[in-house]
C-alpha cells in the first residue's frame, strides 16, 4: 500500500470512475475548501495517482440543505472508494456528500487511521 500525500505538499491526481455520480466540479470546488488545494481531476488513467468511485448520497448542492423538512424516507448514503493500482486504500459511507469529501481530504492529508 503506497503512502498518501501526507501534508498535501505534492500534487495528487485523481481519476473518477465512469460509474461515479458525483460531478468532478463538486470535488474540484470542495476539496480545496477542506484543505486539499493540490488535488486535480484527470481523465487519463496513466496520469492518475488514485482512482475514485464517488457515489453521491444526500447531495446537498453548493449551499447545503434548504429549510425545515417533514418526515422523510431514509437518506441514501454517499459511498467514496479510493483505489491505487487496483487496490482499495480508502472508503467512506457517510450520509452527506460533504462529509465524504472531508473524509477523503483526511485520508489524503494524514493517511489511514492508526
Amino acid at each position: 500500500m503506497a503512502a498518501p500525500a501526507f501534508g498535501q505538499d505534492q500534487p495528487v491526481k485523481i481519476m473518477l470512475t465512469s460509474t461515479s455520480t458525483t460531478p468532478a466540479t463538486y470535488l474540484i470546488e470542495n476539496l480545496p475548501k477542506e484543505g486539499c488545494p493540490n488535488v486535480s481531476i484527470v481523465t487519463d488513467p496513466s496520469q492518475s495517482d488514485y482512482t475514485l468511485e464517488a457515489q453521491g448520497g444526500d447531495f446537498e448542492g453548493a449551499k447545503g440543505s434548504a429549510g425545515p423538512h417533514g418526515p422523510q424516507a431514509p437518506r441514501p448514503r454517499a459511498k467514496y472508494t479510493l483505489s491505487k493500482n487496483s487496490a482499495v486504500v480508502f472508503g467512506t459511507t457517510p450520509i452527506k456528500e460533504k462529509s465524504a469529501v472531508k473524509d477523503l481530504y483526511k485520508y489524503l492529508q494524514h493517511g489511514p487511521a492508526k
